[in-house]
């Protein structure tokens, strides 16, 4: 096998190994979506007519409770779709912004992520500029992707355009509000395989370390108002 063929070869491992770190937290920030998601409901609806309160959370949390799966699923399939256009194209899908108020919301939550993260975004997207040999304008760990990813996965839910708005800041919440933690495993993760800027090439894939998992997989969600 020629140099530039293991290079590649050494390539896909890293960033496949990336994925799958990042993967392992988001699938942890969904689950403590799901556990606060029915007291949150109400906080995000403070405010309104009680009536349309009660009948607004019983109709998300019914469609949750049925298609709580198929949601996370579909959100699976969008984000492992732009992983795999990533590495074959060094780009990423576009998926459609919504209109109206979900539109809105998700452009404002996405530039404050983008905002928070900006130097560690950039660090990892120039480590896998290095990694890929490519001038990269974009990957699959900007904001962005996650947001639209998430507005089109519940789109699979038996919900109406206002009920499906009402999950947009439950997601920032639980999920992209601690992007920081996804953001860390995969930067940690890069710079295990020596991917650094102004380095040579990347090294051949280590085993990982018994504490690695151990460090990507934290405490269980604990529930709002628990003790």
């Amino acid at each position: 096998m020629s140099a530039e063929k293991e290079n590649r070869r050494n390539a896909l491992v890293i960033v496949k190994a990336v994925k799958s770190m990042a993967d392992e937290k988001l699938s942890y920030l969904f689950d403590g979506l799901a556990a606060n998601v029915a007291d949150a409901l109400f906080e995000e609806m403070c405010g309104m007519d009680k009536n349309e309160v009660l009948k607004l959370h019983f109709n998300v949390m019914c469609a949750l409770k049925v298609g709580s799966r198929i949601y996370r699923k579909e959100f699976d399939r969008l984000m492992n779709e732009a992983w795999r256009v990533f590495l074959r194209r060094h780009t990423i899908p576009s998926l459609e912004m919504p209109t109206g108020v979900a539109g809105e919301q998700i452009a404002l939550c996405r530039d404050k992520v983008e905002s928070y993260h900006k130097m560690l975004i950039q660090d990892i997207q120039d480590r896998l500029s290095h990694l890929l040999n490519s001038k990269l304008d974009d990957c699959p760990l900007r904001p962005g992707i996650l947001y639209l990813c998430f507005w089109h996965s519940i789109e699979k839910l038996d919900l109406n355009y206002d009920e499906r708005v009402l999950l947009v800041p439950l997601f920032h919440r639980f999920v992209m509000d601690r992007f920081g933690l996804v953001l860390g495993v995969a930067n940690k993760t890069l710079t295990e395989h020596a991917i650094v800027m102004g380095g040579k090439a990347a090294t051949p894939l280590r085993q990982p370390r018994l504490g690695d998992r151990a460090w990507a997989v934290p405490p269980k969600w604990p529930q709002i108002g628990a003790a």
